[in-house]
Formats: structure tokens, sequence, C-alpha cells
């Protein structure tokens, strides 16, 4: 393995607009830096090494420094010679502390160490199969035949858990900041703490965001929940949706699901926060048809309510559920494209 040149960066629950800024912190350390929405980021320190002259250890921590003096963030960072290991690392590293591993037999024993699920590639079924058959360890699969490995995993994918487990990741750094996104935000007139006002309200930013994708010829594929409580602290998830859709009844179950596996107990919630990412052109993008009348009538009403509420005023066509609210609410929203 060659030296330690990647590291993976972790910020600890970034606010949306936190995590597009800090960007620009990662960039005066390397160019070469990669966003992974909604919390982490790839930086590749190949050319910056020798510029800063410094070691991997000493560029991480001044990352660390930067990030906390100007947005208030801990990070966790995890280096290594290869993306697999530089992310494994991170996810095991605490906000504020740094892991590097260097090239070499360090890195093959800390992979070696690590459960089966640590590999990419490797979901609940796959992990479930292999520990069928007695492979819990990636020193399991390392000291496996490959062979033996396809019978069990099917050629390609036996290929590449093969040469993982050897500690073998040619994917590079692809410099990227983050994806194009529709936000929309919603602060309350006061600390709330009912379950269904909070719901009331996401279903208020699913409308925003369905109107917003649909004006802009886009579905989006992914969802992300900002939740902001009274001390200020915030919590971020997000949830891949089965199709890239721009329905708004579909943002809203993802939002509600999203909301619900937080599973907040009397929390005091300000405000909140809806993200549609991972946007695409909405006429290349497929739709699957359904036997649901209900379904089929609500999307061929949206553009109608959609005309009239740009024509006549953003509420005049709304779900009754919106029509009477029980407190005065600021609202605020923004697009970024």
């Amino acid at each position: 393995m060659t030296a330690a040149t990647i590291l993976h960066a972790r910020f600890e629950q970034p606010s949306f607009e936190a995590y597009r800024e800090l960007f620009a912190v990662l960039n005066d350390i390397t160019p070469a830096v990669q966003a992974l929405p909604p919390d982490s980021a790839l930086l590749d320190l190949t050319g910056a090494l020798r510029y800063w002259q410094r070691t991997p250890a000493q560029l991480a921590d001044l990352v660390q420094t930067r990030i906390m003096a100007r947005y208030g963030l801990a990070t966790a960072i995890g280096g290594g010679p290869t993306r697999m290991i530089a992310t494994i690392s991170a996810g095991l590293t605490a906000p504020g502390a740094v892991r590097i591993l260097d090239g070499g037999p360090a890195a093959l024993s800390f992979l070696h160490e690590q459960p089966v699920r640590a590999l990419p590639g490797v979901g609940p079924a796959m992990e479930r199969t292999l520990h069928r058959y007695g492979l819990e360890r990636v020193a399991d699969l390392s000291g496996l035949p490959l062979a033996t490995l396809q019978r069990i995993a099917g050629a390609s994918t036996a290929r590449l858990l093969h040469e993982r487990a050897q500690g073998i990741d040619p994917r590079r750094v692809t410099p990227a900041g983050p994806p194009p996104s529709i936000t929309v935000r919603h602060r309350f007139g006061h600390d709330v703490l009912d379950p269904a006002e909070v719901r009331r309200c996401l279903l208020d930013l699913s409308r925003q965001l369905g109107a917003r994708l649909r004006q802009s010829q886009q579905c989006a594929s992914r969802i992300e929940l900002q939740v902001t409580f009274a001390d200020r602290t915030s919590l971020v998830r997000s949830r891949t949706l089965a199709e890239a859709t721009s329905h708004s009844p579909r943002l809203q179950e993802a939002l509600y699901g999203v909301f619900g596996a937080l599973a907040l107990q009397r929390a005091r919630i300000r405000s909140v926060t809806a993200r549609a990412a991972g946007l695409a052109d909405a006429a290349t993008s497929a739709v699957q048809l359904t036997f649901d009348r209900t379904t089929e009538d609500a999307r061929r009403l949206e553009p109608v309510i959609d005309r009239a509420n740009r024509r006549f005023g953003d509420n005049t066509l709304q779900p009754a559920a919106l029509a009477v609210r029980p407190h005065a609410r600021t609202r605020r929203a923004d697009s970024r494209q």
C-alpha cells in the first residue's frame, strides 16, 4: 500500500447552509475535495502534502481547527491510503479526533479486524449470507479462496469483495462540491412540543418542495430533513426515495418517515428545514404508474394547482389541514440550484 493521502472528514450535525459553506475551508487545504452529503467529504492530499510541508495528521488538525473556529463544528477525520480505509477509519473516530493509518501492514491489519459489513458493497442481505458461512471478519474473506467466495456471493461480487478484503480500492477522489438542491425552511413563532403541529409543517414543506421541483422540471431522488431545537442544536437525517419524484404526497411520506424515525419525545422544536437533493431532469426520469386512481388523479391535478397558486397566490389551493393554522408562523424558503 502507498502512504496515507486520503482523508475522510465527518462533520458533527452541520446545518444545510454550513455544509455548503465549509467547502471554502476545505478547498483552501486541497483542490481535490469531494462532497458526500449530508455531513462528510473526501480530501485527496497527494499534492497538498508537498505544498503545505505537513504530514496528513497535521493537515487533518488544520482542517479541524479551521472548521471549529469558523463554524463551531466538531470534525471526525480518518485517513488512509485508499478511500475505503479512510472512510472506515472516520466511522470509528469520535468527533474532534483524528485517526490516520499509513499504508503497509498497519492499515491492512486494521482492515482485517473489521466486520464484513464495513466493506463497501456489503449490505444487510450479503452480510447475512456471509455470516451463514462463518465469514464475520474481513480477515475471514481475505483468507478465503476466490473460487469458494464466488460460489457464495457470485462471480462479480466475489471478485470485488476479494479485492477489498486485500485492501485494494481503485476509487479516486473526484472533485465535486455539494450537488444542486432545493431547500425550504419553516421557523415556528414559538418552540413547538406538539408532533401534530410539526407534521402539519412538514405537509406544507412537502407541498412547497413539490411545486418548486415541478416548476423547474426536476425530480428529487433524496429527501433530507434538519430539525433545530430550542437550544440551537440540530439533527440532520436523509432518506433515498424508491424513485425520483416531484409528486408532493411522495415527498410528504418521506418527510413523515424521516421525522418519525427520530422518535423525539417532548423535544422543543424551533425550526425544520427540508431539502430535495439528487436532482435530475424530469423529462429523463421514469415514473412508475399505479392502478390507484386517487394517486393518478392527484398527479394530474398538481399542474392545475401550481398554475392557480402562481397566478392568485401561494396558498390559493392547499391541503385542508393547512387552511386553519393554530398559531401564527413565519416562514422562509430559498432555492439553491
